[in-house]
């Protein structure tokens, strides 16, 4: 054991132990209200175990009566100064999206040539996990986009529509990212009003996931984000042709296999109807919309088999899936950064902290700003400090320690 003292830093334990003493709640009655033993109600809250699983996380919560946001310190998590030019960029966004682009111009619009190129701009920033350099773009481009749909007519118009719902869903991602899920689910609303007015399947697969991604993160929500998935791939795939369509139906199987895990159920069906989808991506159609999702391909159904595995506290099926997918066939750098953090949980739970170190510090290396906001790091990094040997918590587990926020800078 290290020097570190249980009760520094920040971790769900503790908080889980503040809120639950404030409520005049014994451990036991928390253990029987969450299905667990007082014996792990004691470890979370003493350090001793990390809260490192969505379904623990949410029981706690709805047992407490508190958000998820109560507990792993949502309000400080966007204090992260790595992504300071995102969150002050939230205000605009907010106007934006509330006045729908009718507040105080300050010039002409981009031409829809630009918009579009400015908004695929933006989605690879999002895929990138570039949160500070996306978060000023959002705002003028929504807004130029509202201006476009009250003034253009016919062809543009469509286009308009076509663009919207490309900005909308990025800003709708990045919102949930950036710990702003209210607004997040406002965004997902208007890239379904622009889903609804072009009739493309991308657009209402993209929609849905947004939706589905917020709810995860939502305790009692589980079943309602599985919905969202589920229903909109069955009801979207038989008219799934051009290349966005599929990327964006893949995309939903592989959510709907998240949240199933995440329920306790069998993810493999959904990551079964994911691999159809990526066997489709040489043949689909190129397809006119710019709405797509990249990432989607036979190595990112790979990755997120490794998260659902992390999902079913499968930590040796993680480990035998890892060597199976090089991090260099994966597309973005939140995605490589995802894959070394799921290594890294893997092999904390197995209490290699050295190796579970090194998965760490490798996945902050490939997206700063996406791994230190995670929860889950933030957690795991923490459970560390209290565990592991001395020459770890002294050397770069406790600078990473400090990056992350899981004890005091």
């Amino acid at each position: 054991m290290s020097d570190y003292e249980p009760d520094e830093g920040r971790f769900v334990g503790r908080q889980v132990r503040a809120i639950r003493a404030r409520r005049g709640i014994s451990q036991q009655v928390l253990a029987d209200r969450v299905g667990l033993s007082r014996g792990a109600i004691a470890k979370y809250e003493n350090g001793e175990r990390p809260v490192d699983s969505r379904r623990v996380l949410y029981a706690l919560a709805q047992a407490l009566g508190v958000t998820v946001g109560d507990l792993t310190g949502h309000e400080q998590d966007k204090l992260d100064p790595s992504a300071a030019g995102f969150h002050m960029s939230v205000p605009d966004i907010e106007t934006a999206l509330w006045t729908e682009g009718n507040a105080t111009p300050t010039g002409p619009p981009r031409t829809l040539d630009e918009l579009a190129t400015a908004a695929q701009h933006a989605a690879k920033l999002r895929i990138d996990t570039d949160y500070a350099a996306l978060g000023p773009m959002i705002a003028p481009m929504l807004t130029d986009c509202y201006r476009y749909l009250r003034d253009a007519t016919g062809a543009d118009r469509d286009r308009a529509w076509d663009v919207l719902a490309t900005i909308a869903h990025t800003t709708a991602a990045a919102l949930k990212a950036r710990g702003y899920p209210a607004l997040s689910w406002t965004a997902a609303q208007q890239a379904e009003r622009a889903a609804e007015a072009i009739g493309g399947t991308a657009a209402l697969a993209a929609t849905a996931f947004a939706r589905s991604q917020v709810l995860l993160a939502r305790p009692g929500s589980l079943p309602s984000a599985l919905a969202y998935a589920e229903d909109t791939a069955e009801r979207i795939a038989p008219d799934v042709r051009t290349l966005g369509e599929v990327e964006t139906l893949g995309m939903l199987h592989l959510q709907a296999s998240l949240v199933t895990a995440a329920m306790g159920g069998d993810p493999e069906p959904h990551l079964a109807a994911a691999a159809e989808q990526a066997d489709r991506l040489p043949h689909a159609e190129p397809g006119t919309s710019i709405l797509r999702n990249p990432t989607f391909g036979k190595a990112n159904v790979a990755l997120w088999r490794m998260s659902a595995a992390m999902e079913r506290r499968e930590p040796g099926q993680v480990l035998r899936l890892a060597p199976t997918l090089s991090p260099a066939e994966l597309p973005a750098e939140g995605r490589r950064a995802q894959y070394f953090v799921e290594i890294g949980r893997a092999y904390a739970m197995q209490r290699n902290y050295r190796d579970s170190l090194y998965a760490l510090l490798r996945a902050e290396h490939a997206a700063p700003q996406h791994v230190r906001n995670m929860t889950h790091v933030r957690e795991l990094v923490g459970h560390m400090m209290r565990s592991a040997r001395s020459e770890l918590t002294t050397g770069e587990l406790g600078r990473l320690a400090q990056r992350v926020g899981a004890v005091p800078a």
